[in-house]
């Protein structure tokens, strides 16, 4: 029996990156990946059960990570929301590609619904910062909806500055946010 090479997982996932950034999970073909990985499709099967197992690999250490943030959350004391908004930035930091793969191409796998868990839990934090704070708490759905757009905005268009616009994106979203809040 032949023995798995660690260096051949690489050029698959590397190629499977490329495929589903590209093409989308529904749309990306296992014999594209094999193909751009340069080996056969029998193979790409011996390292990865099917396309799901596949995506999973290349997802799953950021789906963990924001699923961690729930449980986190609930750790932290003060200013949820800055705690939230540099969490997720440094994820998607970490995790550029598979945060575009996840936002973007993840309709049809298990991950898809992933970002409403994300979703949900900036929306209650904004949502308790403005009750809390007697501020009209129907805010925070859009709020929370335009920071993930914006963040899935700058990582689609600015592929070598994204940190740092990110960071500026949040330091804005923020700044405004507490200065209405402080009003």
């Amino acid at each position: 029996m032949q023995v798995l090479k660690e260096s051949v997982r690489q050029r698959i996932v590397t190629s499977a990156r490329k495929e589903f950034r590209k093409k989308s999970f529904e749309k990306a073909s296992m014999r594209a990946i094999a193909s751009s990985a340069g080996m056969t499709v029998g193979n790409l099967y011996r390292y990865y059960k099917n396309k799901e197992d596949l995506f999973g690999s290349i997802i799953e250490p950021l789906y963990k990570a924001l699923m961690n943030l729930k449980k986190e959350i609930q750790t932290v004391e003060e200013d949820k929301i800055s705690w939230l908004l540099k969490s997720l930035k440094d994820l998607q930091k970490e995790y550029r590609i598979e945060w575009l793969i996840l936002s973007a191409g993840s309709a049809g796998s298990k991950y898809e619904k992933a970002l409403d868990t994300v979703y949900a839990l900036l929306q209650s934090t904004i949502k308790d910062v403005l009750e809390e704070n007697n501020k009209q708490a129907s805010l925070a759905a859009p709020v929370a909806s335009a920071i993930l757009h914006g963040l899935r905005t700058i990582l689609q268009n600015e592929k070598k500055n994204s940190p740092e616009v990110v960071e500026k994106f949040l330091q804005y979203m923020m700044s405004d946010m507490i200065e209405r809040v402080a009003s």
